[in-house]
């Protein structure tokens, strides 16, 4: 059956609002604290621990998925998911942290990454020609997901209870991923005609010097976004005083500007190149880290600096799959993106662990140089692509 490719674009989004539920994680931390008392540091391990696997199984899995295809890989996705939402709904009712980690983290975490790849992957082949545009699109979606969730989360929390919203949150995602599988589908032309793939062993992927570059270049730019995305509603109310209802607000307008920096810069990319694209939106984001710490009792100027860097952390997910592309080309992209999305699982450990040292907004200072260190990063990798050219 001939499919639409303008609905294979839909599926994909519709998949990856679903998994995107886990950037609005900081708005679990108060009721899991106040029902169950667990720390807010110990509560965060659960969103780490997610998006590690969420990374790792995009890196070790990806060539897995690729082969079993679209659908069989979605379903794999929505089933890891909704398990681990449910069982998200059990450790709560046990009061037990450690399941928690196993469902929310583990499992979730798996569900997140099958997820995440698979509309990626499939929906590029569709527009060869705009490959930067039909990620971003995609990968919008996942950062807008945060948005959908944040508004979802309370309301639940409110009228069924802490296990109830997680319960209900997997069945339906669980199915609205699930239906999504069963549409999405490789071109005919990909299908028919098998190209031709080069298998690296992963010692030829980390030993080369342009991925060990790319990998840096992520790695330094998720610290500091995933760091405030894991504790935006925290931070909005510590920092600048924010109500309960403005710190909802914040984290869906993180949500919201994650999409939107997905979109704008990944279109950008495909005008003014990957390279340049990069050390342009790290460069304004070193210097919004940096002015933090100045504006930090301002609640507009912080908001505006924190949504300018949002943007540019999901830039950096949106323009990767092209960059990588670039560089080594569409018989070994799937293989090193994924081994490049380990940097995510790294940084999600790493981002909030710093953010975590002190309670003092003089840590944002820290970003900053990570990010200045991530634009030395590009130079080098910039002087590698011109001895290859």
């Amino acid at each position: 059956m001939s499919k639409n490719k303008y609905l294979i674009v839909l599926a994909g989004m519709i998949m990856q609002l679903s998994i995107g539920s886990i950037y609005a994680y900081s708005k679990w931390i108060e009721p899991l604290s106040k029902e169950l008392n667990w720390d807010a540091h110990d509560t965060k391990t659960g969103f780490s621990l997610a998006i590690c696997f969420l990374g790792l199984t995009a890196a070790f899995m990806g060539k897995f998925a690729q082969k079993i295809g679209p659908t069989k890989a979605g379903f794999i996705a929505s089933l890891f998911l909704t398990i681990g939402l449910l069982g998200s709904a059990l450790a709560v009712k046990m009061s037990s942290i450690y399941l928690f980690y196993l469902t929310f983290g583990v499992l979730q975490g798996i569900g997140l990454g099958f997820g995440y790849i698979v509309p990626v992957y499939t929906v590029v082949k569709w527009f060869p020609d705009r490959p930067g545009l039909a990620s971003g699109i995609i990968i919008m979606s996942f950062a807008l997901g945060s948005l959908l969730a944040s508004f979802l989360i309370g309301p639940l929390y409110t009228s069924l209870g802490l296990s109830g919203a997680f319960s209900t949150l997997g069945i339906c995602y669980g199915i609205c991923m699930l239906l999504s599988a069963l549409y999405l589908s490789n071109p005919i032309n990909i299908n028919a005609v098998q190209q031709v793939h080069i298998d690296l062993t992963p010692k030829q992927i980390i030993t080369d010097k342009r991925f060990i570059a790319l990998w840096l270049l992520l790695f330094l730019n998720v610290c500091g976004g995933i760091a405030i995305i894991s504790k935006a509603a925290i931070l909005g109310e510590e920092v600048v005083g924010m109500s309960a209802t403005q710190a909802t607000m914040f984290v869906a307008i993180i949500g919201l500007f994650n999409g939107l920096g997905r979109l704008f810069w990944s279109s950008i990319s495909d005008k003014i190149g990957c390279w340049n694209t990069f050390m342009i939106f790290i460069g304004i984001n070193a210097a919004c880290f940096a002015l933090i710490p100045t504006f930090s009792t301002d609640q507009t100027s912080f908001q505006a600096l924190t949504f300018i860097i949002i943007a540019g952390y999901g830039a950096g997910f949106a323009t990767m799959p092209s960059f990588v592309k670039n560089i080594f080309g569409t018989q070994k992209y799937g293989q090193v993106l994924g081994y490049t999305l380990t940097a995510w699982s790294a940084a999600a450990f790493v981002g909030p662990l710093l953010l975590g040292l002190t309670t003092e907004i003089t840590i944002f200072y820290l970003f900053a140089i990570l990010l200045v260190i991530a634009l030395l990063v590009g130079l080098w990798l910039k002087r590698l692509l011109l001895k290859l050219a």
